[in-house]
């Protein structure tokens, strides 16, 4: 098959052609249809990856995909071949098989059943970033009123974070650089800061006892998470979608943790999608031939929204 593939560290990405995948057990074989390009597939194809994982060359990457079911592995009887399904890849144990292909072999436990109605090009960006942003919002447990901040609001997890906040009736507040102003509040953001100029004192103006919640999808950690931790009233939440709280659990009189990506919640996203209340902010797609450019684009420039390959 024609995958987007890295084959030595000292090499830029590139489409070739690699050994078709086989499932194996546990593990489903789909005939890709779309995947949308996330941060993390920046820093595997960059090598960068390999600080903390193990790389198998020729590494194939990507982790979102929608597609049809070829086959399936030994244990799973949950899909059958021709189903259309959408999800991550899930944990492979080193960086090898990837969605960025013309098949590719996620784990059962990593994919569901794609709803009528909803579109191959959306279901294969919904996992990382929607799962993701889901998770973020249940800890954050938003409700009607509640002032939410979402820090990163224009990228993959922000833009879904901020939609499923405003659907529990909260108070958004959008972090985005002049220019982007419209594509957040189409999304449903009530106001927006900009992160260009001082967004601390911003919102310390706006908001002098704090706000009750932030989605952080931006900051990596240390004094610059803490920093964010002071816009957050006492006895409000801080989440960060990088992994930016550690091990901590709060910082002074305000409640931090890390949200992760979670299949369970890929069911609810398609519904969400299907019955409108949900929108994938599809932004531009390539073909599987320009994979390598939709990589650097997303690198390389101010990247607002989902980025998706097609298969």
């Amino acid at each position: 098959m024609k995958a987007l593939t890295l084959s030595a560290f000292d090499q830029e990405p590139s489409v070739i052609e690699v050994d078709d995948p086989v499932a194996g057990s546990g593990e489903v074989l789909v005939r890709v249809a779309a995947a949308s390009i996330n941060a993390f597939d920046v820093t595997v194809a960059s090598g960068a990856a390999r600080a903390f994982m193990t790389y198998e060359f020729p590494a194939v990457i990507g982790g979102d995909l929608a597609g049809t079911v070829e086959a399936t592995g030994e244990g799973v009887a949950s899909f059958a071949v021709g189903e259309r399904v959408f999800g991550m890849m899930g944990m492979k144990g080193a960086v090898h098989d990837g969605s960025f292909g013309e098949f590719a072999t996620p784990t059962a436990a990593s994919i569901a059943k794609a709803p009528e109605g909803l579109r191959d090009v959306d279901a294969g960006s919904l996992a990382v970033a929607g799962t993701t942003a889901m998770s973020a919002i249940d800890m954050v447990a938003p409700d009607e009123g509640t002032t939410v901040f979402v820090l990163g609001a224009t990228g993959g997890v922000g833009s879904f974070a901020l939609q499923l906040a405003r659907t529990r009736g909260a108070h958004v507040i959008a972090s985005v650089r002049p220019g982007d102003e419209e594509f957040v509040t189409d999304l449903g953001a009530t106001e927006t800061v900009d992160y260009t100029g001082d967004m601390t004192a911003d919102i310390k103006e706006r908001y002098p006892d704090g706000v009750d919640a932030v989605v952080d999808a931006v900051t990596s950690g240390g004094e610059a998470f803490g920093a964010v931790a002071d816009l957050v009233r006492d006895g409000g939440t801080l989440v960060s979608t990088r992994g930016a709280a550690g091990e901590a659990t709060e910082i002074g009189a305000v409640g931090v943790g890390n949200a992760n990506g979670n299949p369970t919640h890929l069911p609810t996203l398609a519904d969400l999608v299907v019955s409108g209340r949900l929108e994938v902010p599809v932004r531009k797609t390539y073909p599987l031939a320009d994979a390598a450019q939709a990589i650097a684009d997303f690198a390389e420039q101010h990247t607002v929204g989902k980025l998706v390959i097609t298969m």
